[in-house]
């Protein structure tokens, strides 16, 4: 990725700075003790949709939601990762595991299945806000952009 950040940062340099954000936000709020957090973050740019659970030693789940600033953070993360193009992800799974170790996968092609389902003009929108080549938008997608612009039609 060469794509400058507004700051004159990389992207890759922007992506390691947000996660060190993101790992303190969530180490901030994980219990003394915890063995691991894991969170599924799913996205557009209408919908911020965070599940957070923290596991301890002893296999409890102790209640934790998600901190201040962690959905922007993370919006902010999408739009770092964005590639002219290509996209961005639509949902990310980030595990930290104690003491400090964080992993972060990005779902960039597939249906990231909101629950509840999110309006199809909602991916359109982000469709716009984030670009693809027609090569780049699967099926799914495809599926719910038709969807939307009927919608549209009919209203």
């Amino acid at each position: 990725m060469s794509t400058t950040q507004p700051s004159g940062q990389s992207a890759s340099e922007r992506h390691d700075e947000l996660l060190q954000v993101i790992g303190g936000l969530l180490l901030d709020v994980a219990p003394e003790g915890f063995r691991r957090v894991d969170l599924l973050v799913r996205m557009t740019v209408a919908v911020q949709d965070l599940a957070l659970t923290v596991y301890m030693p002893d296999g409890s789940t102790p209640e934790a939601l998600p901190p201040e600033g962690l959905a922007e953070a993370f919006a902010q993360l999408r739009q770092a990762l964005y590639q002219p193009g290509r996209g961005t992800w639509f949902s990310c799974r980030c595990v930290v595991n104690a003491p400090a170790r964080i992993d972060i996968t990005y779902n960039i092609d597939h249906d990231p299945q909101f629950d509840p389902p999110v309006p199809a003009a909602d991916f359109a929108r982000d469709l716009a806000a984030f670009p693809r080549d027609d090569a780049f938008v699967p099926d799914w997608l495809r599926a719910k952009l038709a969807e939307a612009a009927t919608e549209e039609q009919n209203a």
